[in-house]
């Protein structure tokens, strides 16, 4: 008996020893010297009460305005200027959506919101001068403001205010690659997660990393989010494009006494009256009232002369478990696990692209797709009837009708918000395959460029990798500026021929030190009647059948060299020379930093892609590059990243802007994945326990 006993002492104890490094230690939050945390607990509750506290501290103020904003009560908080978000939620019930939906959320979602909630209360609680006075009175957060704000998020700003043309210049974009071995010079599958957004409030992104027993997931979510979005594990990874998806329609709906008809059928208009409190500067309160109406079709959002505007937005009679799939997606350990989180179909839109460790690269265009009765992609861009019983939607498609493509011939694929047909070079997949309506048949110059470069190289290292990635050339350049150049001789103004002769000298990229480049976006801009998306500058249009080199050719020389003179005479105006330098006046801007910027708009053709908006003489970015990776998959990963703006904005917070002079040189962080690692660049650690914390 006594041997028994000692046998089973000695094995509890080499058991105890080999047990994985995150299960034997306390919960823990490691914050690296760039403002990461790295989260290790022991089980999921523990594992997202510490993200949830993490994400307080990095930017407690903004989480709880945007919750209120989602709760629908951030005009009763701060007054009139919160009004028209409110009122927006409100009419497309955004609250009320959310309760439903958490009343009946799996247990295991629940748990993971609950305890993400948790977090981001006991870290406001546990900090109680943290978080500003003025946002303090909208504390604590209850769960169903997470759900909300999730559903904010996707349903009104990615889905609905795209569809309505609410947010000026609506640009959400990526760039996304994936190298299959027979590409790579190492031989390893490589993976380029690239999303470009605005660079503030709810489009925010937030680096993380997740430890608990066999997960490892590093990667970005927005910001208020529980779960990591964008991200990579030990054997893969994914990353997500805008895809060029309608789920969303609008439906003009003609109303006679309270009633409409859809066909042969008549409907009663559904209609209730909502109150809003709306503070008022006094610190008393007026009282907003808001018809809500809705048809069939979905919400009614305007109307005039008895016709209703009605919104359509796919599932959004039964919102998704789009947490629960990215949880998922995170913890998959290969293709098949990674194809069945897919499979549940729960993104109401994206593309995704993937790679792993086994070499394989995967591409599919997600999202609830409605299937229509008719039309293409063209007739449900605009209004469509809702009396006519053929625009009636009939169910969506499945994850089985989108396009997809496993392992491809040529060994990559890249997407840069263009359709799913040009995701290679040949292209793989074929229009003619799919509805007419499911996405439309084009390739703008970014994608071209994207394409471009893997084209360009059979063999592909990692560090290649990274620097294709910064390329800041050109491809609009590189269509248009030989053709400029060969009407030199027709050149009859002395500043049209110093022009010329800038771009002759022009290296056809937007550098900080190009000189040539603000000279020739200024030109293509007003050459292409403020339409930069457009091709109405071009003699030859874009061809599917060689969609990576058309258009081509400049239509009209004359008005060419006209418009050339107009922008050259307004650059040497603003600046005083024609060669002025891009950097000097495309900057970065954040906290205390200002650098000079590289790269530049989607429509010249920028791999490198960041927007920017009028600052006095010059222009600051406001858009672009966010979270970057660049990810090799050998025995263990390595990846290179950045995160733009860094990775905080409370107030105080050392890491707001503390990447953009990285950001302006072109350089990325190495991504600290083990222990060691991250303790040998160490910020600080906290330790806690659900409901307490302490910090080393």
């Amino acid at each position: 008996m006594k041997t028994l006993l000692t046998l089973s002492i000695l094995i509890f104890a080499l058991t105890a020893c080999n047990q994985p490094q995150s299960e034997t230690r306390v919960n823990e939050i490691l914050w690296d010297n760039w403002g990461v945390p790295h989260i290790y607990a022991g089980d999921d509750e523990s594992l997202y009460y510490g993200f949830g506290r993490a994400q307080m501290e990095s930017h407690g103020d903004l989480l709880v305005k945007l919750y209120s904003e989602a709760r629908g009560k951030a005009s009763e908080y701060w007054g009139e200027d919160f009004l028209e978000i409110d009122k927006l939620g409100t009419t497309l019930g955004i609250f009320k959506k959310a309760q439903t939906y958490y009343s009946s959320i799996p247990a295991n979602e629940k748990l993971v919101v609950d305890a993400f909630t948790n977090g981001l209360n006991a870290f406001a609680k546990d900090n109680p001068e943290h978080i500003s006075e003025k946002f303090r009175v909208a504390l604590p957060i209850q769960p169903v403001d997470i759900i909300a704000h999730t559903f904010r998020v996707f349903y009104i700003e990615f889905m609905a205010n795209r569809e309505l043309g609410k947010v000026p210049g609506w640009m959400a974009g990526s760039n996304t690659w994936a190298v299959a071995p027979k590409r790579s010079a190492s031989g390893n599958a490589l993976l380029l997660a690239n999303p470009h957004l605005p660079w503030f409030d709810f489009w925010l992104f937030y680096e993380a990393h997740l430890i608990s027993g066999d997960k490892d997931i590093y990667g970005a979510t927005l910001i208020g989010l529980p779960n990591i979005g964008i991200g990579f594990n030990k054997n893969l990874g994914w990353s997500h494009t805008v895809n060029t998806i309608d789920h969303v329609d609008l439906f003009e709906v003609e109303i006679e006494g309270g009633h409409y008809s859809v066909g042969d059928v008549s409907h009663k208009l559904v209609t209730n009256e909502v109150i809003l409190k709306v503070k008022q500067e006094d610190g008393s309160f007026r009282e907003e009232n808001i018809t809500v109406s809705s048809t069939v079709h979905g919400p009614v959002i305007g109307q005039k002369d008895g016709k209703h505007l009605a919104i359509g937005i796919a599932h959004y009679e039964a919102p998704s478990n789009m947490l629960t799939q990215w949880k998922a997606m995170g913890e998959a350990t290969n293709l098949e696990e990674f194809q069945a989180a897919l499979k549940l179909n729960q993104l109401p839109m994206f593309n995704v692209m993937y790679a792993d460790k086994a070499g394989n690269i995967f591409y599919h265009f997600g999202g609830h797709v409605p299937k229509r009765q008719h039309g293409d992609w063209d007739y449900w861009s605009g209004i469509v009837s809702g009396n006519d019983q053929k625009n009636n939607w009939e169910g969506y498609h499945a994850y089985e009708d989108m396009p997809q493509l496993l392992n491809p011939e040529n060994g990559w694929m890249q997407n840069a918000n263009d359709p799913p047909y040009t995701n290679t070079v040949p292209t793989a997949l074929n229009p003619d395959d799919y509805p007419a309506y499911m996405a439309p048949n084009r390739m703008s110059f970014r994608p071209q460029r994207s394409a471009n470069l893997m084209v360009a190289d059979e063999s592909i290292s990692f560090d290649e990798f990274v620097e294709y990635k910064h390329s800041t050339v050109m491809e609009l350049a590189e269509r248009l500026v030989d053709d400029l150049l060969a009407l030199t001789d027709k050149a009859d103004s002395p500043v049209v021929k110093e022009a010329l002769e800038v771009f002759a000298q022009w290296d056809k990229k937007a550098e900080t030190d190009s000189k040539g480049a603000v000279l020739f976006a200024n030109w293509y801009l007003k050459a292409s009647g403020g339409n930069p998306f457009g091709q109405s500058v071009f003699a030859e249009k874009w061809q599917f059948e060689n969609p990576n080199q058309t258009p081509d050719g400049i239509k009209d020389s004359a008005k060419a060299l006209k418009v050339l003179e107009v922008a050259a005479e307004e650059v040497k105006s603003k600046y005083g020379r024609l060669d002025i330098p891009w950097g000097d006046v495309y900057r970065v801007k954040g906290g205390n930093f200002d650098h000079p910027a590289n790269g530049g708009m989607g429509w010249l053709g920028e791999f490198r892609t960041v927007w920017f908006q009028p600052d006095g003489d010059k222009f600051t970015a406001f858009h672009g590059d966010t979270y970057v990776a660049a990810i090799e998959f050998g025995e263990t990963p390595r990846a290179k990243v950045l995160l733009s703006y860094g990775n905080a904005t409370q107030p105080g917070n050392k890491h707001i802007g503390d990447q953009l002079e990285m950001f302006s040189k072109k350089q990325m962080r190495d991504a600290f994945l083990d222990r060691e690692t991250i303790e040998s660049n160490l910020e600080k650690k906290e330790v806690y326990e659900i409901g307490t914390t302490q910090e080393d």
